[in-house]
């Protein structure tokens, strides 16, 4: 029988048949010898024909897919976890396409014994035809990317993303894998990272374990991410009520004093009125179609909007108290009480 791999690369994926292709095809072009690692997919729900894909590519490393229903991609990276025979994972997102030694540089990093977690770069490369909005997303990500390339830069929870990190799998399995409470986009890594924390875990950034992201989501897709990114930022806080003070549920009021106005009003018209939130952003899509994009603000002030009306909702549906229960009134101050107290 073959020795197992020294490295295993995990793939959630939903719905993105040739993306996945395109992370498949660029893993099979590594400098690391393709006996040494192996390529778990997991598919979560997916009914594009991305099983199909997967059993018929040929590629020189072993590759094994599991499929089954939607649970999201905390529960698909743990459905490829029980698979992974390596001692090293690398944790992949199947928009990335890896660089030649991506495989090599992640498991440089992690010899036997070794107590770290190792983000590597995903910087976000788009063509003349991708949306608007995922021009500002690549802007804001990349600038993300270089603070964290700054020498001395500390990890803070906020800084953690998982779709280019590794770490030992008897590291990943001690914490658990993946928290399958957050079965909606956002917050899930950030949580792992908290927990790998809580083990003495150091957190490191790697710039040269590189992986290119693809990104072609419009105003509307990114919008309806960021409201379930403030819906998983309260189970987040109530998971780690140590570290609210980290989160950005910490800074409700990160605004000048009108917009904060004008933002309470439409939380308190979406309260009133469940389709509010869908008018919203259907109009910030019309404004940007008419040009409003051009305005710096603009893309802060739509996506603000929706990441609160999601914390908002969370709120309101599920027991608060502490930090939670204090912000829940915070977010009820009228418009006029910020205006004139901020």
């Amino acid at each position: 029988m073959a020795d197992p791999p020294a490295v295993s690369v995990l793939i959630p994926t939903h719905q993105r048949r040739e993306a996945l292709r395109r992370v498949l095809l660029s893993l099979a072009e590594q400098s690391a010898p393709a006996e040494s690692y192996e390529v778990v997919v997991s598919i979560d729900g997916s009914s594009d024909g991305s099983a199909e894909m997967v059993a018929s590519l040929d590629v020189p490393y072993p590759l094994t897919a599991t499929a089954g229903p939607a649970r999201g991609r905390a529960a698909a990276v743990n459905s490829a976890l029980a698979l992974a025979r390596g001692e090293v994972l690398v944790i992949l997102d199947d928009d990335m396409r890896a660089g030649e030694g991506f495989v090599e540089r992640h498991r440089s990093h992690h010899p036997s014994g070794s107590r770290l977690c190792v983000v590597g770069a995903a910087p976000i490369e788009l063509d003349d035809a991708s949306p608007r909005a995922a021009r500002w997303a690549r802007d804001k990500f990349n600038e993300h990317l270089s603070r964290l390339a700054r020498p001395g830069h500390q990890f803070t929870a906020r800084d953690f993303y998982s779709g280019n990190a590794s770490l030992r799998a008897e590291t990943m399995r001690e914490a658990g894998g993946f928290s399958e409470s957050f079965a909606v986009y956002g917050n899930e890594d950030v949580d792992l990272s908290l927990r790998l924390r809580a083990l003495g875990v150091e957190i490191l950034y790697d710039p040269e374990a590189l992986a290119i992201q693809s990104y072609d989501k419009d105003l509307r897709s990114l919008a309806a991410d960021t409201i379930q990114k403030g819906q998983t930022a309260t189970i987040l806080a109530r998971a780690h009520p140590g570290v609210f003070a980290e989160l950005k549920l910490a800074n409700p009021w990160d605004g000048s004093r009108p917009w904060l106005a004008k933002r309470s009003a439409l939380l308190r018209l979406t309260r009133r009125l469940p389709s509010m939130r869908r008018a919203t952003i259907a109009t910030a899509v019309f404004l940007e179609r008419a040009g409003l994009w051009r305005s710096p603000l603009f893309y802060r002030a739509v996506l603000d909007y929706a990441f609160w009306a999601g914390v908002d909702a969370e709120l309101r549906e599920s027991t608060t108290e502490g930090d939670l229960e204090r912000l829940a009134r915070e977010l009820r101050r009228g418009p006029i009480d910020l205006l004139l107290h901020r």
